[in-house]
């Protein structure tokens, strides 16, 4: 097949056995790409009820169309397993040159089994794998693990590793490759660590075959055309990246600022892309063939945060002192923690502490706190060992009504958008299907919430849809803006010589959503599930452009949303696919 090998990577950590496999070429038809074959392959392997800390779950690394070509902006692959954090299902993406590198070994996905004995990393170079032991790097930060698997397996491997959060099964440790690229939400750090698993090694030197090169060049000259036009322009993002963010979302009243209390920051100024690059010596570097180049390296061999870390380990913790920041980012990626989570119950355990629901004395704006939990939660050392485990499990162990404090859907810590501030968003967490992640949504609106959801209904489906194709290729969502559907379309035929129509799209779409629906279904998720925190449904925002907003108009307005929802996906009332649904989208095999 052209884009793609038809051929997985099957590795059993307990019983050592590695064995390489043919796929049907219908499971790429049906699926796609990288999100949809992986999690086919997920739902169809899982036994129910998998403890996700334990042998039996699965971690599967996958790769879509566009790994392996010349595309720019297309290094990434996905991480998918059952979430320590959520105890659903995961999929979680990571930039860098590692799905390049795994493409190009000849395997479309590669799925790790089981648990080893002792510490291990699993070496991939081509056709030739081994599981080799890692007890000399148990303990070891990311990039110190990064260094020194570049010293044992050569330069040019490219590496995904856990660091000492992943190894003490914190529920919100991430994986961590090209020392700062992150697969980030829902724990997959702590499934590394629970199968002794330190790292992941590739070096891929095989050639993807194309179906039409001479096409596909043309699609990456449009792509270059378009990235130069908006750089001519002035764009912010060119100059700031991500970072640029952060003055956008105060205006925007959807900055996190003190556990979510408010929409806007007073210290939002402090800690722009424009002050940092005013503070700083930065670069702008890609994180793989990338012709936007958003990264920022700091001199001195820091890393720039970008806009979800500001905010979460800035306004969300109420601190606008950037080096703190840059500090508490630096030691999330090397100790392999999700900054997003990271900051979210920093966060809560501030305004817990300022309301006397447990014993230790926090304060917003602390900089040092900030830097002193983020070790106590990767090590688990007092209140960071309740803090490890997220939000929810956090405030269930705390009491007290701090459930009432913890922003959250499904287990899944909020990003740092707030709904309140976005017509539609507060229904996009409640049905995205891994919990409360802004990457399910794509752009339904501007609007403040002071009218229906219904309104964005149909802009909420079809960012839900773009958001699972775009996972499938896989492509970095910020080459939305220059790389439209017709340019996507087209690279997928130059790569595999097979067309896509807007029906083929819809269809998988649906397919994937609704299969991921199912086996959260079956895992024991409800509609009462499909739920907002308090925050976001019973407290208004006190200023800015949206005061006096919460996520719905109503209570009234929330549940018809939903359920027009459900309806509008082929669901029940009780958000379960109907049978026919399921038959008709070819899924009475799960």
């Amino acid at each position: 097949m052209h884009g793609y090998w038809g051929r997985l990577l099957r590795v059993n950590l307990t019983t050592g056995e590695i064995t390489k496999e043919n796929m049907d070429e219908d499971i790429f038809s049906s699926y796609l790409g990288a999100k949809g074959v992986g999690a086919y392959y997920f739902c169809k392997e899982i036994k129910k009820g998998v403890e996700p800390l334990s042998p039996e779950n699965p971690l599967i690394l996958s790769t879509g169309p566009y790994q392996g070509t010349d595309i720019p902006a297309t290094g990434r692959f996905a991480v998918i397993t059952k979430s320590p954090l959520t105890g659903i299902f995961l999929d979680t993406y990571c930039g860098g040159w590692l799905g390049h590198s795994l493409k190009k070994c000849g395997y479309d996905i590669i799925i790790i089994e089981g648990a080893a004995e002792r510490p291990s990393y699993i070496s991939i170079k081509d056709d030739e794998v081994q599981i080799n032991d890692a007890s000399e790097l148990w303990g070891t930060t990311t990039n110190e693990t990064e260094d020194k698997l570049r010293e044992l397996e050569g330069e040019k491997v490219r590496v995904i590793s856990t660091g000492p959060a992943g190894e003490n099964l914190v529920r919100i440790a991430c994986l961590i490759s090209d020392y700062r690229r992150s697969a980030g939400r829902g724990g997959s750090g702590a499934v590394f660590g629970s199968k002794n698993l330190k790292a992941v090694c590739v070096e891929g030197t095989k050639t993807v075959p194309i179906a039409d090169g001479k096409k596909l060049k043309e699609v990456i000259r449009q792509i270059a055309d378009n990235v130069k036009e908006e750089r001519d322009e002035g764009a912010a993002f060119y100059k700031y990246g991500t970072s640029n963010a952060v003055d956008y979302a105060s205006e925007k009243d959807r900055i996190p600022t003190r556990n979510y209390q408010q929409g806007e920051f007073e210290g939002t100024e402090e800690i722009t892309g424009e002050t940092l690059y005013q503070k700083y010596d930065v670069d702008m570097v890609g994180c793989c063939p990338c012709l936007i180049k958003c990264q920022g390296d700091i001199a001195g061999g820091r890393e720039r945060p970008e806009y979800e870390t500001l905010a979460m380990l800035g306004s969300n913790c109420g601190i606008d002192d950037l080096e703190f920041i840059i500090e508490g980012n630096t030691l999330c990626n090397q100790l392999g923690l999700d900054t997003i989570s990271t900051g979210g119950v920093i966060g809560f355990a501030m305004e817990c502490s300022m309301l006397g629901l447990i014993d230790e004395k926090f304060d917003f704006g602390d900089g040092e706190l900030l830097v002193e939990l983020i070790r106590k939660i990767a090590y688990r050392e007092g209140v960071g060992d309740i803090l490890a485990d997220g939000v929810r499990k956090a405030a269930e162990r705390i009491g007290n009504n701090a459930d009432k404090l913890a922003v959250h859907v499904k287990g899944l810590e909020i990003p740092a958008w707030d709904p309140r501030g976005k017509l539609g968003h507060g229904l996009a967490y409640m049905t995205a299907d891994i919990g409360g992640s802004h990457l399910r949504d794509f752009y339904s609106s501007k609007k403040i919430p002071d009218t229906s959801a219904l309104e964005v209904m149909d802009k909420i489906i079809s960012g839900q849809d773009r958001c699972i194709m775009r996972d499938n290729f896989i492509y970095c969502t910020f080459a939305s803006d220059t790389f439209d559907k017709q340019m996507r379309r087209d690279a997928y035929e130059a790569i595999t010589g097979f067309g896509l129509s807007t029906e083929k799209e819809t269809e998988v779409s649906n397919r994937i959503w609704t299969l991921i629906r199912v086996y959260n279904i079956r895992e024991g998720i409800s509609g009462k599930d499909d739920n907002l925190p308090h925050r976001f449904r019973s407290e208004p925002l006190p200023s800015g452009v949206a005061e006096g907003c919460t996520a719905f108009v109503s209570e009234d307005d929330m549940e018809l949303s939903l359920r027009t929802y459900y309806e509008r996906r082929g669901w029940d009332a009780k958000g379960i696919p109907t049978e026919k649904t399921v038959s008709d989208l070819g899924l009475s095999w799960f």
